[in-house]
């Protein structure tokens, strides 16, 4: 009597041993013989770790949504995700990504697809990253050098990764851009002429 009662209270535990979920608790079984209830959708967290649990919960939301800004999206429009390094280190950096337009979709377009054009394409999506990265060098120096101080009094190299379906491995690599004011056709002759 007393080993099938044994045999059976063995039984109810190895059976509790893992998590169910019954209706509107969660009740699961402790390894040291106790047992934790939660209520449907709250963290069963202890007092003294809410704050840390709350952080890490926002910091983990905060990634996957970094995560998501780096691929193309189901709209089909490339992504270009920039990065800084020293030109004597050579580390890359992340340091944000921005999504392109119709027209930025186009050249990543012709640029995946290898045809005559693509070289053209390529030259013109390196100048359009370039001039954006210039309209704000300023704001973006000064949050790259308080999220990493190591590239403070350092010269720095920017450069694009570009993300896009049907790149080969070698579009896909990251590319070194110059960082300097873009300017159209006649801004030249206009400057050569009146001595802007």
């Amino acid at each position: 009597m007393k080993s099938s009662t044994l045999i059976a209270i063995l039984s109810l535990t190895a059976v509790h041993a893992y998590s169910t979920f019954g209706g509107q608790r969660l009740n699961t079984q402790v390894s040291n013989g106790g047992s934790m209830t939660m209520k449907k959708g709250k963290p069963n967290v202890p007092p003294q770790m809410r704050g840390a649990y709350k952080r890490n919960q926002q910091l983990a939301q905060q990634r996957d949504a970094m995560i998501a800004a780096t691929q193309p999206g189901a709209d089909g429009l490339p992504v270009f995700n920039l990065f800084v390094r020293t030109k004597v280190a050579k580390q890359w950096y992340p340091c944000g990504s921005f999504k392109g337009d119709e027209r930025s979709a186009a050249l990543a377009k012709s640029y995946a697809d290898g045809g005559m054009f693509s070289g053209m394409s390529k030259s013109q999506m390196d100048k359009g990253v370039s001039g954006s990265l210039f309209r704000d060098l300023n704001k973006l120096q000064g949050a790259l050098l308080r999220q990493y101080p190591q590239l403070k009094g350092k010269e720095l190299e920017y450069g694009y990764k570009l993300a896009f379906e049907g790149l080969s491995e070698e579009q896909g690599k990251i590319a070194v851009i110059e960082v300097k004011e873009q300017s159209g056709v006649l801004d030249g002759v206009l400057n050569n002429l009146f001595g802007k």
